[in-house]
């Protein structure tokens, strides 16, 4: 190795050294060099890139042991330059946040927290909508990891299985009056999470992909399948719409044919959800007639 890298032994040793304190288990052999026995399940660049198929997303893909929000931490990179693509993984976070301020349960080395830094030359208006392309793309995702188990989009940004919250996307932007300066798109998704991280009320809303298929998985692969599946999708969104992708999105709709209340900011609506529209409202059948709405917390059978 030294010959052929052309460094020292004691740089080597370093390299090897800081390898073993992110987790990768090497052995030494005398005279022989190092052997790699296993790598950590943990999102580093070397360990998702081979396995990504796209073509911009998460090419440069960083990751952090801690940070307070790998949202706030790609808006700075944004505001200084960064290009679309860009990814921040945490192993934690100490301040994730969810929609409405709402924290963000975040225990660390089970779970996936990252961000994608997105500029989409669209109207600001469109990007309401999406949260529910994310959505897909993690739900198309997950039915590749877990075939036998019911995975649901919940308008406007869950995902659930069995009911229970699996996942959630946040989306926060920059814009000017008529065009989108960036957007960030934070998912925090909960991989290998058991029921003994679950206290109080989060053991009856929560689940894992652990807890329902009863094995552990990969965090690098399920990033990578969910930039995978995202990339081509958001492509498609960028130059039609949500549109196109209405049909797809329907098949995994929590909400439609159910009775629904809507929290709306100290107010309330009452309907049957009918299905997402082409400007990402969900269409809302009540009393009075259909109802476009486009913000509020959905609450089934209530």
């Amino acid at each position: 190795m030294c010959v052929q890298m052309g460094i020292s032994r004691a740089a080597v040793w370093k390299q090897v050294e800081a390898l073993r304190a992110a987790g990768y288990q090497i052995d030494a052999c005398s005279r022989r060099g190092y052997r790699l026995v296993s790598a950590p399940d943990t999102p580093h660049a070397p360990e998702v890139i081979p396995l990504l198929t796209t073509r911009r997303l998460g090419r440069d893909c960083r990751y952090v042991a801690e940070t307070g929000s790998t949202n706030r931490d790609v808006a700075a990179l944004a505001q200084g330059g960064a290009e679309e693509g860009l990814v921040m993984v945490a192993g934690r976070q100490t301040a994730g946040r969810g929609r409405m301020t709402r924290v963000w349960f975040s225990p660390p080395g089970v779970n996936l927290y990252f961000s994608v830094l997105l500029r989409p030359a669209v109207e600001p208006g469109r990007a309401a909508s999406l949260p529910l392309v994310a959505g897909l793309a993690v739900a198309d995702a997950l039915a590749g990891f877990i075939p036998g188990l019911a995975v649901r989009i919940k308008w406007p940004n869950d995902i659930l299985i069995g009911g229970k919250k699996l996942c959630g996307i946040l989306c926060e932007m920059q814009a000017e009056t008529d065009c989108v300066r960036h957007i960030v798109l934070g998912v925090g998704m909960n991989v290998n999470l058991t029921g003994d991280h679950l206290t109080g009320e989060l053991r009856g809303r929560a689940t894992s992909l652990r807890i329902e298929a009863g094995r552990t998985f990969s965090r690098v692969a399920v990033l990578a399948a969910v930039l995978n599946q995202f990339e081509p999708l958001y492509d498609r969104w960028r130059t039609e719409g949500l549109g196109p992708l209405l049909e797809a999105i329907g098949t995994y709709d929590a909400l439609r044919g159910r009775d629904i209340t809507l929290d709306q900011g100290g107010s309330q609506i009452t309907g049957r959800a009918d299905g997402i529209q082409a400007d990402g409202a969900l269409r809302l059948m009540t009393g009075q007639g259909a109802v476009s709405v486009y913000s509020g917390e959905a609450h089934i059978g209530t």
